[in-house]
């Protein structure tokens, strides 16, 4: 079956497909918030095994700047803050996410990705 991918719809869209991500909160890591959102958006609860990149965004007169992480988990999740969740291969991912800027994110993650599940599934 190989990697899943996992995506949630946006908060203030839910027609919008994207990766769980949010705020790093005082006092944790970029990990530890990619850990925390990852279970508070989707129910999920891993370990950070690589970096998977990282895009910039402008919203209103913000600009952002999002790091993501590969987290490796046997949870599946559940649906959470009114955000619905889907695993999905590599090619649904693509087809599934609203944003070319994430689309261009997993193709270059992607070799990452497919690391880090064979290490996972090793053990």
């Amino acid at each position: 079956m190989g990697p899943r991918i996992l995506l949630v719809t946006a908060r203030r869209n839910p027609d919008n497909w994207i990766f769980p991500k949010g705020h790093i909160e005082d006092g944790e890591t970029r990990r530890d918030a990619a850990i925390r959102e990852a279970l508070e958006e989707a129910g999920v609860d891993g370990d950070v095994a690589a970096p998977a990149g990282s895009m910039a965004f402008e919203f209103g007169s913000s600009r952002y700047r999002v790091h993501y992480y590969v987290i490796t988990t046997e949870d599946r999740g559940e649906e959470r803050e009114g955000r619905r969740l889907r695993w999905c291969g590599y090619k649904q991912a693509l087809k599934k996410l609203s944003y070319d800027e994430t689309r261009e994110m997993l193709r270059k993650a992607w070799p990452v990705i497919r690391k880090s599940a064979g290490r996972h599934a090793a053990r």
